[in-house]
């Protein structure tokens, strides 16, 4: 995993290590420079804190932390995207602050949410989408944007698929269960009360489940066969889903890209089959 994530993501610090976590992101562009030593000064803490905290993110010493942390960030697309990211948006701010740290918030989710999932997990939920009869999706509130979009790539594909809103729908789909079938669970809480009952009830039928929530143990990932995560920096009393809405979205479009390419020749005859031209005529 990424260590820029798992620094945002990691619960296990003291008061002291969460204040030298807190200062790194407040000056990554010169955490470079700085000794371990300049590192205990300007934290107030000491050089056997440092130590332990590179230990708890799984850094053998704090040379090592700067190499990886160096590599990380000049694989960074724009260090300026990280810094505005974490700079939450202001009651005064002009609408071209917004723009950016809106967008590179985003963008940073995107980004987080890349290195959260390893291949061979999305390599396995794939296999299931490939082999699977029927697709379905199940999402309330702003999951269920996500789950109708995925709903609608599964019919250009010619995918049988539902991805219902509301509870007795959602049961009722779940209860009526037929084989070949994959189910993804859509909450980014992993503890909405209707995801949570659907679950288990497909669970207990038997259906596959392939989860999409925040990183991170909760009820969700607990009762699903397989988890995919979004960045969890989002926090849950916002407007609605922002950047965690934009992160799981684009990871339906990586796993539906996958599934295409697993099987090419079928699924762009399909996507050729179903394509709708949106054009007027005489326009």
């Amino acid at each position: 995993m990424s260590l820029l994530v798992k620094m945002r993501q990691i619960k296990d610090l003291s008061p002291s290590e969460r204040h030298i976590v807190d200062y790194i992101f407040e000056n990554l562009n010169d955490i470079f420079n700085i000794g371990i030593v300049d590192l205990a000064e300007k934290t107030f803490t000491s050089t056997a804190t440092v130590k332990r905290l590179c230990k708890k993110l799984g850094v053998d010493s704090y040379i090592d932390f700067r190499l990886r942390l160096s590599s990380e960030m000049s694989n960074y697309s724009t260090d300026s995207i990280l810094e505005s990211a974490t700079t939450p948006v202001g009651r005064y701010d002009s609408t071209d602050d917004i723009i950016k740290k809106v967008s590179n918030q985003n963008a940073k989710s995107i980004i987080d949410t890349m290195n959260l999932n390893s291949a061979e997990t999305l390599d396995s939920v794939i296999v299931e989408m490939s082999r699977a009869a029927r697709i379905d999706f199940y999402g309330v509130g702003p999951s269920n944007v996500v789950a109708e979009d995925a709903q609608i790539k599964c019919m250009r594909l010619g995918i049988p698929s539902s991805a219902y809103k509301d509870r007795v729908s959602m049961l009722i789909n779940a209860k009526a269960y037929t084989q070949g079938t994959l189910a993804f669970l859509i909450s980014y809480t992993g503890m909405t009360d209707e995801i949570i009952e659907v679950t288990s009830e497909l669970v207990r039928v038997g259906v596959p489940t392939v989860s999409l929530t925040s990183f991170g143990e909760n009820d969700l990932s607990k009762l699903c066969r397989y988890n995919l995560y979004v960045d969890a920096s989002e926090s849950w009393d916002r407007l609605g889903g922002m950047s965690s809405r934009i992160s799981t979205l684009n990871m339906i479009d990586v796993l539906f890209t996958a599934l295409i390419n697993a099987n090419y020749e079928k699924h762009t005859g399909s996507m050729d089959h179903t394509n709708v031209s949106c054009v007027k005529q005489g326009s």
